[in-house]
């Protein structure tokens, strides 16, 4: 299994580095984990092929995760895309997504493939599977497996024991990291990199690779991970856009 961020902030982007979403190939398919900013030039950017797109995952329906959606779907048809395209998702999201597609004219009438909405993606030694997350709105927190290699990404949350539950032992967790714990007020359905930590330790997750980072929450990256170290002892990882990580 191979992973690439295209983006690694939160809602806020910065001049470098947009909204949090990242490509995974696993078994032979490629899966893009929700569609922020411009999605095909993303992908094109981390060495991929748009065309050769399998499935996308979309956690939830806020903009920050949801509104490359009808570009990836309008750049693929104008790219000449004839192959279904998988997308797994939660009913909520599906619901939004569709109405999203339905303003643009971009529905599987309007285009010149299909559009097939699922909640799971499985196929021979690889699945992707869906659990409800803790956010403010409907989001699906997803589990990447690939023979014995898991990866578990909580997409936006606040902190909650259950999650560690659910991800134990898992090869690797991708976090958010929103908002530092110094921070006195409300995470407004979001974790701090403390919180993070938390999470991948007691999940007893070989790695922790952090996302949805507030960059002006924090003073540098340094202090990101330096707080995540403060609960969890393993390795820690802010990922170089589109660069490709081997799990």
């Amino acid at each position: 299994m191979e992973i690439s961020f295209l983006g690694t902030s939160c809602a806020i982007p910065t001049l470098y580095n947009g909204s949090t979403s990242f490509l995974v190939r696993m078994g032979g398919y490629l899966i893009l984990v929700d569609a922020t900013d411009n999605p095909v030039k993303s992908i094109l950017k981390a060495g991929a092929d748009p065309l050769k797109l399998d499935a996308v995952l979309l956690t939830h329906h806020h903009a920050d995760h949801l509104s490359g959606y009808p570009a990836l779907i309008s750049t693929l048809n104008c790219m000449g895309r004839e192959k279904d395209l998988t997308v797994i998702t939660n009913p909520a999201t599906e619901n939004k997504a569709k109405d999203i597609l339905t303003i643009f004219e971009l529905r599987n009438d309007g285009i010149g493939y299909r559009v097939n909405y699922t909640d799971s993606f499985l196929k021979p030694d690889i699945s992707i599977e869906l659990v409800s997350g803790f956010h403010t709105v409907p989001t699906s927190m997803a589990y990447f497996k690939e023979n014995s290699t898991v990866v578990f990404y909580t997409a936006d949350t606040v902190y909650a024991p259950q999650i560690s539950e659910i991800a134990k032992n898992c090869s690797l967790m991708i976090h958010e990291a929103t908002y530092s714990c110094r921070r006195k007020d409300s995470l407004d359905g979001h974790s701090s990199a403390y919180e993070a930590g938390l999470s991948a330790a007691n999940a007893g997750a070989k790695e922790l690779y952090l996302c949805h980072i507030c960059l002006d929450e924090y003073f540098d990256s340094e202090s990101i991970i330096k707080e995540a170290r403060e609960a969890y002892a393993g390795k820690i990882v802010i990922p170089e856009l589109f660069n490709w990580y081997k799990i």
